[in-house]
């Protein structure tokens, strides 16, 4: 198996968002830029106009946002427990 073979199956591994998310971030070398590009690129060509377009208006969910929405929620939960111990134990204090 070669270094691109290995490099594409990674890319399957982990995914289109993913790959594009470490594209636009720069974080391939040339060699690797090239072959996620064309990764990408075959991947588009097999996608539908209709899931293009969907894709394009947001309408599909995005694994980064959602992710990201969850680390809020649970350092907001956090927060809010945090808040109640110290009002239960000022309150037992007194």
């Amino acid at each position: 198996m070669t270094n691109e073979e290995r490099f594409i199956a990674s890319c399957e591994e982990v995914g289109e968002t993913d790959v594009r998310d470490k594209l636009s971030a720069g974080r391939y070398g040339e060699r690797k830029t090239i072959w996620a590009s064309s990764w990408l690129e075959r991947m588009d060509s097999g996608k539908s106009d209709a899931t293009k377009a969907e894709e394009r208006s947001g309408l599909l969910p995005n694994s980064t946002t959602a992710n990201r929405y969850f680390s809020y929620a649970t350092l907001v939960i956090f927060v809010v427990l945090l808040l109640a111990g110290t009002t239960v134990f000022l309150i037992a204090v007194r």
